[in-house]
C-alpha cells in the first residue's frame, strides 16, 4: 500500500506538472519545479536541476512550499519565456523562443510580445555586439547569472521590468514524446519549411502532410521549431500546445506500476527546465489566469510592427544577417512607446 500510494503521489505531481505547463502558457515555454514529499530524493527544475538552488542577482528566490506566496490583487506581472532547441540541433543554446508575457489582473489581460532573435544588441557590461538569442549562451555556464544578461536587456529594449523567467531546453519534449513512444497530432496545413536549421549551420528541408500524423520525438521537435509561417512565432506557440496536449494524454493514461516512465519523466523534466518559479507560485498566477478569454489574450510580434531595420554584420568572424530599431543601434524609444501604447488599452 505504501508504494502504490507514494507513486501515487508521484503521478500527480507530473500529472499537475504538465497540465500546469500546458494550461499557464499556452505554449512551450513553462516550468515546474519539483520535490516529492514520500522519498529523500530531491528534484528540482531550478539551475538544470543542480542542487542546492542558487540565488540569482537580478531574480526572486523562493522555497518550494511557500505557503504563505499569494500574488496581490490587481497587480501586472511580467514573464521573461525562452525557448532553446538543445543538444544535437544546430545553435543548441540560441534562445530561439523570446517572448515577454505580462499579466495585467486589473484588466483581465495577457500581453504577449514576441522579441526578434536576430536584434543586434550590445551585451550588457561589454563592449561587444551579439544577437539576442545569443545572450544566453554566453552565460550558460555562470551558475545563478546565466539569465541575467538577457533578463536586463530585455528590460532595455521593453522597458517593462521582468519578474520570473522560464526556460525550456525543447529536447525535453523529444524525449518526453520518444519516453511515450510517439504522439497523435492533427496537422491543421500542409508544411513545407526549405531552410529549417540542419547540420552545421546549414539548412535542410521540412514537409510534413495535413492531417493526424504520429510523430516521434525528432519530427515533434522540427513540428515545433518551424517558423516560416504567416503568423511566425505565434503559429510555433499554437503547435507547441499541440504537441504539449497530446503529451498530458499520454501522461494521464500512466498506472502507479509505470515505474521506469516516471524515472525517466523526471530526468528529462529536471534536466531541462529553469526558472525562477516555484510549484506553489506557478499554482497561485494560474488561478488568477485561468478564466481569462482568449479574446484578452493580445499577441504582439515586435518585427512585424515597422520597427527594426534589417541588414549584415560580422559576428564572430561570420557575416550574419541582423535586425537593427530604426531609430538606430540601441535606440528602443519607439519600442518602448509602441508596447506602452499596447499596453495602455
Amino acid at each position: 500500500m505504501a508504494i502504490a500510494k507514494t507513486f501515487r503521489h508521484q503521478r500527480f505531481i507530473v500529472i499537475f506538472g504538465l497540465i500546469l505547463l500546458i494550461s499557464f502558457l499556452v505554449w512551450l515555454v513553462f516550468t515546474v519545479e519539483i520535490k516529492s514529499i514520500w522519498q529523500p530524493r530531491v528534484i528540482e527544475i531550478k539551475n538544470n536541476g543542480r542542487a542546492p538552488s542558487v540565488e540569482i542577482t537580478e531574480g526572486k528566490k523562493s522555497d518550494f512550499w511557500p505557503f504563505n506566496f499569494e500574488p496581490e490583487a490587481g497587480q501586472t506581472v511580467n514573464f521573461l519565456l525562452l525557448g532553446a532547441p538543445g543538444l544535437g540541433n544546430d545553435g543548441a543554446n540560441l534562445t530561439d523562443t523570446i517572448l515577454l508575457a505580462r499579466l495585467d489582473e486589473a484588466k483581465n489581460k495577457i500581453y504577449l510580445f514576441s522579441l526578434p532573435r536576430d536584434l543586434l544588441v550590445k551585451i550588457p557590461n561589454s563592449a561587444n555586439y551579439a544577437k539576442l538569442n545569443a545572450l544566453y549562451a554566453f552565460n550558460k555556464n555562470n551558475a545563478g547569472q546565466e539569465f541575467n544578461a538577457l533578463t536586463q536587456k530585455t528590460q532595455d529594449i521593453t522597458g517593462l521590468n521582468i519578474d520570473h523567467y522560464i526556460f525550456v531546453d525543447l529536447q525535453t519534449v523529444q524525449q518526453l514524446v520518444d519516453i511515450f513512444g510517439g504522439v497523435n497530432i492533427m496537422v491543421a496545413k500542409d508544411i513545407v519549411d526549405e531552410s529549417f536549421p540542419g547540420a552545421n549551420h546549414s539548412f535542410e528541408t521540412f514537409t510534413l502532410k495535413a492531417g493526424w500524423r504520429y510523430l516521434d520525438g525528432q519530427t515533434a521537435l522540427k513540428y515545433m521549431r518551424t517558423r516560416h509561417s504567416a503568423a511566425g512565432d505565434f503559429d510555433r506557440v499554437d503547435r507547441q500546445q499541440e504537441v504539449l496536449r497530446a503529451l498530458k494524454q499520454k501522461v494521464l493514461a500512466l498506472n502507479f506500476w509505470d515505474i521506469g516512465k516516471f524515472v525517466e519523466i523526471y530526468n528529462a523534466l529536471s534536466a531541462n527546465i529553469k526558472s525562477d518559479l516555484s510549484l506553489w507560485q506557478i499554482k497561485s498566477y494560474w488561478d488568477k489566469i485561468k478564466g481569462i478569454p482568449g479574446a484578452n489574450v493580445i499577441k504582439s510580434e515586435l518585427n512585424s510592427q515597422n520597427l527594426f531595420t534589417s541588414g549584415q554584420m560580422n559576428l564572430g568572424g561570420q557575416m550574419a544577417s541582423v535586425l537593427q530599431p530604426k531609430a538606430g543601434i540601441e535606440n528602443y524609444e519607439e519600442i518602448r512607446k509602441y508596447i506602452e501604447e499596447t499596453i495602455s488599452n
